[in-house]
């Protein structure tokens, strides 16, 4: 997440050469004296800008905090995402040599159509670990997405929201390719809200309605759907029952006996297990740090395992035996694990990154969803923990 923006910053931060093309196609310090090097003495930017009057300068810093609040990884992933898709190299290329703060202020001068489709990916990126819910062995689409289906979708969300939350009275969805995944970002309008702000001059209350979250993402070859929703759960098995048959053209039962455990993560208990992960995945250990129990038969009844295994990895495993050697082990059910994930240092990194993944029984998941997420989700598959599609 980037930092408040503060002009300061900004002009001192961002590649000279693009700031200086920013004013050239805005007309702004026509007369200013750039020098060589690779930064700008940002005080005396800002006095110039100041000087060219106060609509101008209004409009630069407006443009200067839109870009400084995209910029990050996230945004620069989103960037060269599109970059693939539209097979454009050169872009691709002078992506990859600039700063982040440099490819979102690169990205308003030479492609604003990427923004929008940039800035979606970021969001999903940058979504907090809170639970995207899983389906899979859903049935295959019949053919591409087509703005008719995506405007089928519109439809029956609204009359969905609508008659169950009373909320939800307009809805725009933007979809877009990631890799595998279709994405369908959504946009439903939210119950009203009221927040103040300056306008002429004034501070008064202003009745907003911003949109609340609801992303889908489809992966058509292992037949899964993943839900984010800001919101109850208990309405996403509807959510899954309305993207099949606008999406996929087929009706669905709002549960399935195939999907109610897509996570087999009792596989974890099985002696000798070891988590799998190939050199390609960029991770240097998984751990599993922390398990939880339930008793079979009285679930309100549960404790948490949980040992240090940086020194050692059989820590939990061996806590865990004597934990549950009185327990006949029929009673006992793994309802949920931690596993700590370490990754390789990537350029760029300042230290090697990190990531908690959160699987609780049948068919939750809780992690980021970016590109470290993504290795991830290969290494429970490989692992034998997350089931493939039509496994029992």
């Amino acid at each position: 997440m980037a930092s408040p923006f503060e002009p300061t910053d900004f002009v001192r931060k961002v590649p000279q050469t693009l700031l200086r093309e920013y004013c050239k196609r805005h007309g702004l310090l026509v007369d200013f004296v750039w020098d060589d090097s690779r930064h700008v003495d940002e005080y005396k930017v800002l006095s110039a800008l100041r000087m060219a009057g106060d609509a101008a300068r209004r409009a630069a810093f407006a443009d200067f905090r839109a870009i400084w609040d995209r910029h990050g990884r996230g945004f620069t992933r989103g960037l060269l995402n599109e970059a693939n898709f539209h097979r454009d190299t050169n872009a691709h290329e002078t992506l990859k040599k600039l700063p982040h703060l440099g490819t979102a202020l690169w990205a308003a001068l030479e492609r604003p159509d990427w923004i929008a489709n940039a800035a979606i990916l970021s969001d999903v990126d940058s979504l907090p670990q809170g639970a995207w819910l899983k389906r899979k062995n859903l049935p295959a689409r019949p053919g591409p997405v087509d703005q008719e289906m995506i405007e089928r979708l519109e439809i029956e969300l609204v009359d969905y929201f609508t008659k169950r939350e009373y909320r939800g009275r307009n809805c725009k969805i933007d979809c877009l390719r990631h890799g595998e995944d279709e994405i369908f970002f959504t946009y439903a309008e939210d119950h009203p809200d009221t927040d103040l702000l300056w306008h002429e001059g004034h501070l008064k209350p202003q009745v907003l309605n911003r949109p609340f979250r609801l992303i889908f993402r489809h992966n058509d070859a292992r037949r899964s759907l993943d839900i984010h929703l800001e919101g109850s759960r208990n309405v996403v098995p509807d959510l899954q029952v309305i993207f099949a048959r606008t999406i996929l053209g087929e009706e669905i039962p709002r549960t399935s006996s195939k999907d109610q455990q897509i996570y087999a993560i009792e596989e974890i208990l099985s002696p000798g297990f070891q988590l799998s992960f190939p050199d390609e995945l960029g991770i240097a250990d998984a751990r599993v740090t922390k398990m939880r129990f339930r008793l079979a038969g009285e679930p309100w009844r549960r404790f948490t395992a949980e040992a240090d295994v940086t020194s050692d990895r059989g820590a939990l495993d061996e806590f865990v035996s004597n934990l549950t050697q009185r327990l006949p082990s029929s009673r006992l059910q793994l309802d949920q694990v931690c596993i700590a994930v370490k990754f390789h240092r990537r350029p760029g990194d300042r230290r090697a990154p990190s990531r908690q993944v959160f699987i609780t029984h049948p068919n939750s998941l809780r992690f980021k969803h970016d590109e470290l997420g993504e290795s991830i989700v290969q290494m429970l598959a490989l692992s034998g923990i997350e089931r493939s599609s039509g496994e029992a």
